[in-house]
């Protein structure tokens, strides 16, 4: 099992590739602390966890509150003796919209929650991880595909993960000698709720697709439970000599 005994937290954890890393790191032996502000979909979550045999428990976060982030980091700690291992995965979409017509308060909002959400939660853990067995802990950061290669149309959502992933490197180097490693993964296009709500807010639903499978050399869409599998590589020891990095998920797409 690859994280018997260490306490992990997993922010946006009510629904896809959160929820399946949420499983997937309890399916290995972690005691998970799950966030979201969908309260009912972490409930659904937690109890699948405890169905299965896993250990998990939940608590509200809104990761583009500083104090509500920190709060969570201090409530997993108090709850389980310590933190292991933090997956900032919380991040929402922007509708596609031409860059020009972006206003103020879409932007703002993305980056609130993409960039500073993820800020926070690496701030917040840091203290946690320094403290649990002399200093190893590790942080796993949700960037994306489109922090390396875009199609348009999303230039606040693509902004944010670009600076997730110069985050992931600045907090790698400072960190390194304390034994804290930080790195991301960078997802493709992957069958989650949020891709299926650009879908239904696209006037040709069919046409988006089928760019989306055209631009990936697999020709097809990514599971949460393939990600999964990567965030649990980057969150173990199993990625020892590992930090800095931001894993590419995206079914070839980069390699284009």
């Amino acid at each position: 099992m690859w994280l018997k005994d260490k306490v992990a937290v997993v922010t946006g954890a009510a629904s896809g590739i959160g929820r399946a890393t949420a499983q997937r790191f309890a399916q290995e032996g972690a005691c998970v602390v799950l966030a979201d502000v969908d309260e009912g979909g972490l409930e659904q979550v937690v109890a699948a966890i405890h169905a299965a045999g896993g250990q998990a428990c939940s608590k509200r976060c809104d990761v583009s509150q500083e104090a509500e982030v920190a709060a969570l980091m201090a409530f997993a700690a108090a709850t389980y003796g310590g933190l292991d291992t933090v997956f900032n995965n919380a991040g929402i979409e922007q509708p596609t919209t031409p860059s020009a017509e972006v206003t103020e308060a879409l932007f703002d909002r993305i980056i609130g929650v993409n960039l500073k959400g993820t800020f926070f939660g690496c701030k917040h853990a840091v203290p946690h991880l320094r403290k649990r067995r002399g200093g190893t802990g590790t942080i796993v950061n949700n960037s994306s595909v489109s922090a390396f290669a875009n199609v348009g149309g999303n230039v606040s959502y693509a902004a944010s993960k670009g600076a997730v992933m110069s985050l992931t490197r600045v907090l790698a180097l400072e960190y390194a000698r304390e034994n804290i490693r930080v790195n991301a993964v960078c997802p493709g296009v992957i069958d989650t709720g949020m891709n299926r709500r650009n879908l239904e807010l696209a006037s040709d639903p069919d046409a988006v697709q089928e760019r989306w499978l055209d631009a990936t050399p697999l020709g097809r869409m990514g599971t949460p439970e393939e990600v999964a599998q990567t965030v649990l590589y980057l969150a173990s020891s199993q990625s020892s000599f590992t930090t800095g990095v931001g894993l590419l998920i995206d079914g070839g797409r980069v390699a284009t």
